[in-house]
């Protein structure tokens, strides 16, 4: 955690922050600025739009990672000439556009987060989307296998790109106590952009080319890149502040404060503000005729906090706002490419760097292990289900697709269970310790996932094997689908909470070496079900995810510990930080 001067990070207090005064007053964590340029101080409204547009682009990305897999039999078809292919050769190596796909969405993230970091958000966004949807296009044209392949890995890398922003996006517009919410919204259109891109991929297949699941995803990106154009302004903003004197501004008279409406949006003084108005409503009010109705609210405040700042000190030393402080940028200025300005001092290579370093602190590597295990089964089993549920169930694309509602459910139950749920938690742990706020006390709340999603994988596993009735495998996808939401949101927004400075790094360090990790565990799934046969195969996988999710008990009670001990490695010392 910053200093109260913003200006170093201590070690001993990262990741702990007061939420709560002794009065049981919110703290507002990070304090907004007074610009109404600040994205914190944005309208709620306007804020869950842009969070809502933000989360229809990570949708976006995964729609087309994952949505043309339930046309991956007629695909192999395509590719290797004809009904006389042979698909038993020909599915594992067209499953491999899908998981290079997947590996370089986050391995391309060590490229595009310190472009991010340095040069803002905005231009990224419509960068990266305006190369995704040249990518879409080229996949839905191509002909052979290695242009078609290369358009995939390239379609990863550009799409990859909304996995860093969104986190980036949020954690900009949002104060801490209500990132759960929304970072659950994002987690939820991160995999359900997988259920949804299934599902409408297998309603176009019934009368069309596989190919066409390409134009339509290539139409939303195009609007997508509309919206982001001319409604979306940067959200990375370079906050300074005006106010720094700490004190008591009623017993010492004898300091000089410039008592501004700033000191009215500080959460400490709130309290104190409320008293001092409940003070003035006994004040002789000015006289009508010397406050015209026209009189801006601005200055009508101001000519309030004079008259109190009179009653409470027994002088005038307040000086009125600056005419240019609370100005704000004309709209073509905000919807400008590049903003002019830089929002990071370090330099690119050090913040490429930074995520190698930051993978082997306990906290981020366990998160990493949680998002591979999860995403990596679910991108093995999206992969392999079309023809799973075509050799056991005899499903044509459009019946497969329609299975994956059950993972769209899950998806949307996630949303509730991660975030409020997560927050809930969190908030009993921060009140029984005194308003004090650790990151590790949103971690009980990913019990739930220890359950679920070792059953959702064993449903599955069993249900194929034995050929159980068909809503068996789709509850156990559900269930699958509903942990990765619920468990990657509770391990994703612990880590982001307990090095926020590097916040950036820390989420390109989880996606970068997940995608790693989940190419490997994804590209052998199909070879690990046809050794093992399905029921044992993902029993096996069904206890590495419950032991890695187990892990969060060891982090509750000696996470802090952890934190602290970590950062005094030699291995990591080039990970510091300053902001």
């Amino acid at each position: 955690m910053a200093t109260k001067s913003g200006d170093i990070v201590e070690e001993k207090s990262l990741g702990r922050v007061q939420l709560l005064t002794e009065s049981g007053e919110r703290i507002l964590v990070p304090k907004p600025s007074n610009s109404p340029d600040d994205p914190l101080n944005w309208s709620t409204p306007f804020k869950y739009y842009v969070a809502t547009v933000t989360c229809f682009g990570m949708l976006m990305c995964t729609f087309l990672a994952a949505g043309p897999t339930v046309a991956i039999v007629q695909i192999a078809m395509d590719f290797g000439g004809g009904p006389t292919a042979n698909l038993a050769v020909l599915i594992p190596e067209v499953s491999f556009f899908f998981t290079t796909s997947a590996l370089t969405q986050g391995t391309g993230n060590l490229l595009w987060q310190p472009l991010i970091n340095k040069y803002g958000r905005r231009p990224m966004y419509i960068i990266s989307f305006t190369g995704y949807l040249f990518t879409a296009i080229w996949s839905g044209l191509s002909t052979g296998y290695t242009s078609e392949l290369i358009a995939r890995i390239l379609l990863g890398f550009f799409s990859g790109a909304g996995e860093c922003l969104g986190p980036a996006t949020i954690t900009d517009v949002f104060f801490l106590h209500e990132r759960g919410t929304a970072m659950a919204m994002y987690n939820f259109a991160t995999g359900s952009g997988v259920s949804i891109g299934i599902i409408i991929s297998g309603v176009i297949t019934l009368n069309n080319s596989w190919r066409v699941i390409y134009w339509v995803g290539a139409i939303l990106i195009g609007f997508l890149i509309i919206l982001i154009i001319f409604t979306i302004p940067e959200t990375a903003y370079n906050r300074s502040y005006d106010d720094s004197e700490e004190g008591d501004i009623i017993d010492d008279k004898k300091k000089t404060f410039r008592l501004s409406l700033s000191i009215i949006l500080k959460d400490e003084e709130k309290a104190r503000i409320a008293r001092y108005y409940q003070e003035s409503d006994r004040l002789e009010i000015l006289p009508e005729d010397e406050i015209p109705n026209e009189t801006p609210t601005m200055q009508r405040m101001e000519e309030r906090i004079r008259r109190l700042e009179a009653a409470v000190l027994g002088n005038n030393q307040y000086s009125p706002l600056p005419s240019g402080l609370s100005s704000k940028k004309s709209y073509w200025s905000t919807i400008s490419l590049f903003s002019g300005q830089v929002y990071t001092q370090d330099s690119l290579w050090k913040m490429f760097i930074r995520p190698f370093g930051l993978i082997i602190l306990p906290p981020v590597l366990w998160a990493t292990l949680v998002m591979s295990a999860l995403i990596g089964f679910s991108v093995a089993l999206s992969s392999a289900f079309a023809n799973d549920f075509q050799r056991v169930y005899n499903f044509t694309p459009f019946q497969a697709g329609l299975g994956f509602f059950g993972s769209l459910l899950g998806g949307i139950l996630a949303i509730p269970a991660g975030g409020p749920v997560g927050e809930a938690v969190a908030n009993y742990f921060t009140i029984r310790n005194r308003g004090i706020r650790e990151p590790e006390f949103r971690l009980p709340a990913i019990a739930i996932s220890v359950i679920t999603a070792p059953l959702g994988l064993i449903l599955y596993g069993t249900g194929l094997q034995y050929k159980l009735h068909f809503m068996v495998p789709i509850i156990g996808l559900g269930l699958v689908s509903f942990s990765g939401g619920q468990a990657i949101n509770i391990s994703f927004v612990y880590t982001l909470d307990a090095y926020g400075p590097v916040s950036g790094e820390v989420t390109i360090a989880q996606l970068a070496f997940k995608s790693i990790i989940g190419f490997g565990l994804s590209a052998t799934t199909n070879s690990w079900i046809a050794g093992a046969g399905e029921d044992v195969a993902l029993g096996e996988m069904a206890a590495i995810t419950a032991f890695v999710l187990l892990l969060a008990i060891p982090m509750f009670f000696w996470g802090a510990r952890l934190r602290r001990w970590s950062l005094g490695w030699r291995a990591v010392r080039f990970i510091r930080w300053e902001v």
